[in-house]
């Protein structure tokens, strides 16, 4: 192809993308919680759940600008018009605001060493055997996991996740509860796989339903772009590729 054409067909190209760009693209801030890798890393600007946001919002035109704070926070200061929108939202958390489709999901698991050969079907199956699990667990896992840790006095929570795996692999405890990928993000950290075997094989036992969260905004027009932008995401494999990146396969 003539040297010349190809450029113009390049040139051509670029401008058709600009063109059908929204006209109202613009920044857009997200609160984002300070949550745990791989969901999001903050002082490095990505994670799974923050790479996938932010894509969606880029296909549309958007620019995100991430705006940090405790989880717990985010939305009231959605609210009250600090920001446009924010991340790892469910719905119901305030009135007025609207919600995205469900673009990321949790997965909690009672992680234990194979060569235990434990026995966990349910949560009563946790009775007797030392816990350790995320801190606040107990509240977020439901009245039912509540009960059972309550009544375990070899229960007990920790805020630095790094803890869990090394103590699972040492055999120190014998039950984990985690999100699976951030289990498998720390364990596969060199503070956690410099210092015990982490070749041992664990077993992940499905007691919690997952939880799905949505993007909150105030405005449903903003809501819209950012759903096809999801969808775009998704036909196109970026989003598959994004998950796959933050796997435990990737952060060897």
């Amino acid at each position: 192809m003539n040297a010349g054409i190809e450029v113009e067909m390049r040139r051509i190209w670029m401008l058709s993308l600009l063109l059908a760009l929204p006209v109202n693209a613009r920044e857009v801030t997200v609160g984002v919680g300070l949550s745990l890798s791989p969901y999001v890393i903050p002082e490095q600007l990505r994670g799974m759940e923050y790479d996938i946001a932010k894509g969606a919002l880029a296909l549309e035109g958007h620019e995100m600008k991430p705006v940090f704070l405790p989880l717990g926070r985010v939305a009231k200061a959605l609210d009250g018009g600090q920001m446009d929108a924010a991340m790892t939202q469910r719905p119901g958390t305030l009135a007025g605001l609207v919600y995205s489709e469900v673009y990321i999901t949790y997965r909690n698991y009672a992680i234990t060493l194979a060569s235990r050969a434990l026995s966990i079907e349910r949560l009563e199956d946790l009775a007797g055997k030392s816990v350790l699990a995320f801190q606040r667990a107990t509240a977020y896992l439901g009245p039912e996991f509540k009960a059972v840790a309550d009544a375990n006095p070899s229960y007990r929570e920790e805020s630095n996740q790094v803890i869990q795996p090394l103590l699972l692999y040492k055999g120190r405890v014998d039950v984990v509860v985690a999100d699976r990928n951030i289990f498998d993000w720390f364990a596969n950290q060199p503070e956690v796989r410099d210092k015990v075997d982490t070749g041992q094989k664990v077993v992940y036992h499905p007691l919690f339903p997952p939880t799905d969260y949505r993007m909150a905004f105030r405005d449903p027009t903003l809501r819209d772009a950012f759903n096809h932008g999801l969808a775009r995401l998704k036909a196109e494999g970026e989003y598959d590729r994004i998950v796959a990146r933050y796997s435990k396969a990737a952060v060897k």
